[in-house]
């Protein structure tokens, strides 16, 4: 077999590449993006960033695709599909993502953006200075939270909050799972699911049943929650979203995943097209949240044991479901 890298290599990828060819001394790995895409059509194989689909129609041997992360929404699923190559992802950064929904979490609820930019400015707050109720913070101790999705990302999410007492109740579409680990309990109905939360994570894969699925009129229905978005941007309702927050329908909102993003080579603009990132009450984050090392490291291990056992067997349990993307 022969596997190419479409991506940047770091040294921890480099140094699994390595290891996995001297295990594989009968496969031709090649550990060159540029040599990978000229030689894209003698790949059985590759490790990819999204790529265009051009490539994707050239790579004549193609068996599989691996995904460096969760989301697969990049890929081209009707030309795979129609083909029958196989793709697979992993979840080596949901820790991380889990990490970083409850930070933003934390650092609404807390005003630690407020706060911290005020003292930056030589302006404080509190007791200290004779302030009163005004300059408190609320605790999430004890708070229902709603989380939408209970795969890897929102399991360990749940996990997560069970250190602060909190109720979690979990959103999913099917209904013949058992309960999944650290969830109080799991709803196919997503208004069920919202009704009464103080928190509402939002963890789902972008597909086309979860596009929009946070809608403008579910958003006007979650009174003084406060939203968390480390899925997808168009999960949710982007008019709506602005709406609710500009309004005071939610509480406030910290969101990692947007609708705008900048043109490659460049790292200015803004991330919707609404002002959402003027408004006081939202935590903004540049889609960062699985962008650790300890992600990048878990994804490299992970995705090398995937392609081995790929190579081993012809298939592995990260296998994506091309019709509902995930």
């Amino acid at each position: 077999m022969k596997i190419g890298f479409a991506m940047p290599l770091d040294g921890e990828w480099k140094k699994g590449i390595a290891g996995l060819a001297a295990r594989r001394t009968g496969d031709e790995f090649v550990a060159d993006s540029d040599r990978t895409l000229a030689e894209i059509r003698t790949m059985d194989a590759i490790v990819a960033y999204p790529l265009a689909r051009r490539y994707f129609e050239e790579a004549e041997r193609l068996k599989a695709v691996f995904v460096p992360f969760v989301g697969v929404n990049h890929l081209p699923a009707d030309l795979l599909i129609g083909r029958g190559i196989q793709a697979y992802n992993c979840h080596g950064n949901a820790e991380s993502v889990a990490e970083r929904a409850l930070a933003l979490t934390l650092a609404g609820f807390g005003r630690i953006i407020e706060f911290h930019n005020d003292m930056k400015a030589g302006k404080w707050h509190g007791f200290w200075v004779g302030h009163g109720l005004e300059d408190f913070w609320h605790s999430i101790w004890g708070l229902r939270c709603a989380i939408l999705g209970s795969g890897a990302i929102g399991t360990r999410l749940a996990r997560i909050l069970k250190a602060f007492d909190c109720e979690t109740v979990g959103f999913r579409r099917r209904t013949d799972a058992a309960l999944p680990p650290y969830f109080d309990s799991v709803t196919t109905d997503i208004a069920e699911a919202v009704k009464g939360a103080a928190i509402v994570f939002v963890t789902l894969p972008l597909t086309d049943s979860t596009r929009g699925l946070v809608s403008r009129e579910l958003l006007m229905t979650m009174k003084d929650a406060f939203l968390v978005n480390v899925g997808r941007g168009e999960i949710v309702d982007e008019e709506g979203l602005y709406a609710a927050l500009r309004d005071g329908v939610l509480r406030g909102a910290g969101i990692d995943t947007w609708y705008n993003y900048p043109e490659r080579g460049s790292d200015t603009g803004f991330p919707s097209r609404f002002p959402i990132h003027e408004l006081p009450n939202v935590v903004l984050s540049p889609h960062v949240a699985g962008s650790t090392h300890e992600a990048v490291a878990k994804n490299v291990e992970e995705i090398l044991d995937n392609l081995e056992t790929w190579l081993r067997t012809g298939s592995c349990d990260a296998r994506v479901d091309l019709r509902e993307m995930y």
